[in-house]
Order: structure tokens, then sequence, then C-alpha cells
């Protein structure tokens, strides 16, 4: 806390030219994780495509019961540690962290062995997705202990391996092994999953062996105090968590039980689309997430406010030209996925407005998460799910992909400006005005 504050414009350029970094790593997001859906969509068809994202949003929304946001507040810990200067507390973190990992994930992943076949047979209505959702509990402890070592590595500020191995490290290693099986007309959804968790695993092992490298660099010692618990911390920030796992899986979800298999494929895909913003969010969130915890570790709260304006502005002049594709051309984008895709041309429209909003509000929980203030970002992710849920129960059984559509912006929007909202109230943190101030500057030096 007594630290002398990072100059302004040390800090400025610090968190541009970090967030140019992680973008460049995230953007490798683009030929892995979309050749991940390109290559189903392509290989499966509009039905199978369909059944395939029913059980995959399934292990997205239960995935992070496994993890219970003990990989975000991993971040944050290791983060304020280092800005504190207790590197003997660090290693001790990272063990707690996994041990609780590792044992939330697998009970999550003997849970949905056990009761695959009554959710496919009585919720789904679909009974030939018990096996598919029993394979699909297979990748829940690679993926999960995966995350954990991603939270450890953006902890000690290594952002670009972080989200190596968060995001598109094992996108790109299914991609390898899937294009034989594709050849030879061999990828159905029972492998596809299989070769998923596969995926997982590998990129688990790859971050095993950063994350011991890199802590070869930290000073080893004995922790100051008690190693501080991450269970709780983890539960508040689960509930950020939560909320984007539920706005991104439980719409296919949904129409998985009320629609069919088809309708559920071309929601899918648009909304995959429409995650290609996500990715511009995710890049420059995962740069400012530990340095909104280490900025708040000095109470540097103008240097909080500049990075958290750079965020937005930032992809803000990345994002719009994306979306305005997807408002302007849907059928065309669409249509690169295969024949009958275009068919969601509104429903991406839709999302294209919801990603939008995303990109304004970009890293406002994130903001509220990596500074303490976790009881106000639990509720508002609270009216947020709750949002997302009522337009989801009303707007899907109405208009099918599009009322889900609908229903996940809205749930986005709301999140995020509460979010903004709540930083200024309680941090008194306005990124608006000062990216407004900023901008109306270098148009008045013109």
């Amino acid at each position: 806390m007594s630290e002398t504050p990072t100059p302004p414009g040390k800090t400025g350029a610090s968190m541009i030219r970090g967030s140019a970094i992680s973008l460049g790593v995230r953007l490798l997001d683009l030929p892995s994780r979309y050749g991940f859906h390109l290559l189903i969509a392509a290989a499966l068809g509009v039905v199978e495509t369909g059944n395939f994202y029913i059980v995959f949003s399934t292990m997205v929304a239960l995935a992070g019961f496994g993890r219970l946001g003990i990989d975000q507040a991993l971040t944050r810990q290791l983060a304020m540690d280092i800005a504190s200067g207790r590197a003997g507390d660090v290693r001790p973190t990272i063990r707690r962290a996994l041990g609780h990992v590792f044992i939330a994930s697998t009970a999550v992943s003997i849970l949905l062995a056990a009761v695959a076949t009554l959710f496919a047979n009585d919720v789904l209505h679909k009974p030939a997705l018990a096996v598919p959702l029993m394979l699909g509990a297979l990748s829940f402890i690679p993926q999960n202990m995966g995350a954990a070592l991603a939270g450890a590595l953006a902890g000690l500020q290594r952002v670009g391996f972080s989200q190596m191995i968060y995001s598109w490290l094992w996108p790109a290693i299914f991609c390898v092994a899937a294009i034989p099986l594709i050849a030879t007309g061999r990828l159905t959804v029972a492998n596809t999953l299989m070769l998923t968790a596969a995926s997982f695993t590998i990129a688990a092992i790859v971050g095993a062996v950063l994350l011991r490298r890199f802590l070869r660099e930290v000073p080893a010692g004995k922790p100051h105090d008690a190693i501080p618990g991450l269970l709780k911390p983890g539960l508040s920030l689960f509930s950020l968590e939560l909320t984007k796992l539920l706005i991104t899986s439980a719409p296919a979800i949904v129409l998985g039980i009320v629609a069919s298999s088809r309708e559920t494929g071309l929601f899918a895909l648009a909304w995959r689309l429409a995650l290609v913003v996500n990715i511009l969010i995710s890049g420059v969130t995962g740069m400012a997430a530990p340095r909104f915890a280490s900025l708040y570790a000095r109470q540097d709260l103008p240097g909080l406010e500049r990075s958290a304006a750079q965020a937005i502005g930032l992809v803000l002049c990345l994002a719009l030209p994306v979306t305005l594709g997807m408002l302007l051309i849907p059928q065309h984008l669409l249509g690169l996925f295969g024949h009958g895709y275009d068919d969601g041309a509104s429903a991406l429209r839709v999302l294209a407005l919801g990603q939008i909003a995303a990109a304004c509000f970009t890293a406002m929980p994130e903001l509220l998460g990596m500074t303490a203030h976790t009881r106000a970002l639990m509720r508002i992710n609270v009216v947020s799910v709750g949002v997302l849920l009522l337009g989801l129960a009303v707007l899907t059984p109405l208009g099918g992909s599009v009322g889900a559509s609908v229903a996940a912006s809205l749930a986005i929007a709301v999140n995020g400006a509460a979010a903004a909202w709540a930083g200024r109230r309680l941090l008194g943190v306005a990124p608006f005005s000062t990216l407004w101030a900023w901008t109306g500057g270098r148009v008045a030096r013109r």
C-alpha cells in the first residue's frame, strides 16, 4: 500500500503495450478456435453440429463449478503478493489452488457421468446424447487444471502464455489431430468429444511446464503470514465467471430443450461467429485484470481509471469494424461455415449488437472483482443471470434462435452497464469521462 504509484505516462504506455501483446497472442484464437468450429460444422452438418453444441454447452456451463472462480482468485492474489513484496506466499498459494480445483473438478465429472442418461432422456428428450454427455465429463479435470495453471501464469504477469493455455492451444491441438479423421470421414460427435478431452490434457501439461519454468524467477522464502484462502474470494469471482458461462452456454441448452437440433445448430454457429469480438475483449481484459489488482494494492486510483479507459478505447477501435460486418453481411459470413447456416443471419445481427455493448464495458466487471468489491459484483451478476434466464424462458419458445439471441445480448448489456455504474460509485473510476476527454483533446489538437 505504501509503494509509490507508477508514473502516469509509464502506466499508460505499459498498459497499451501489454494489451497489444495480449491481443496478438489472443488473435491466434482466430485460426485455432474458429478452425475448431469450422471443422466441426463442415464435418458434422447442421443437425449433428446442433447435437454437439448441446453437449459442449453443457460442458462449458458445468466446467465452471470445477473451478469455482479459484483461477481468477489466484491471478488476483499472486499479482497482489508480488506487488506487495510477498514472494514467499506464491508457491504455497498455487499449490492450494491446484488442490481445490482438482477436487472440485473430479466431483463435477463424476456427477455429470452419473446423471447423463437421466438428463438426456428426461430434460433434453434426446436419448442418443447420453453417451456423448458421459464422454464430455472426461474433459473437466484437464480443462480446469489448465485454467488454474493459466490463472497462475497471469498472476505472474506472463499474460501471453496464460492466454495460450486458457484459449488457443487446445483448439489448435484439436484441429491438427482432427484433420486425418475428417479426411477419412470418421469424425463423429463421440470421437470429437474424446479428442477435445485429449487436447485439454496436452494444454494442461504445457501449462504446468511453463509455470514451473517461470517460478524459478520468483524468490523462494517462508510465507509472511498464514496463506490467504482462495475459496471465498473465488466464489465471489465465480459469480462473474458463472454469468459469462451461462450467457455463453444457456441459450444453446434451452434451445436444445424447446427447439430442434437444427435450430440449435444455427444459433451455435452465429454465436461462435459473434464471439470473435469476445476474443478482443478477453485479450485486453487478460492484461488489464492483474494490472487492476496491482494498481489497487498501491492505491493508485488515477492509474486504475486510465487503465480502464485504455482497455475500453482499445477494444472499441478494434471491435466496431468487426461488428459492422456482422450487421451488414451476416448471410455471407455464416455461409462460410457451409450450406444452410446462413439461415441464422437474424440471430447474428442481434448477437452483434450485444457484442457492441460488451465492448463498451470492457473489463468493468473484472475491475470490481480485482479491487475487492466482489460483493457488489455478485449482486450485479445475480441480476444479470436473472435477466438472462427470464429472457430465455419467455423469448426462446416464441422466437427460437433470435429470441435466445435477444436474451443473451440483453444480459450482456445489463451486466456491463451495472458494473460500470458500480465502479464509478465505489471507486470513483469514470473511464468513459477519461476516454471522452482524451478523444476530445486529440481532435482539438488536430
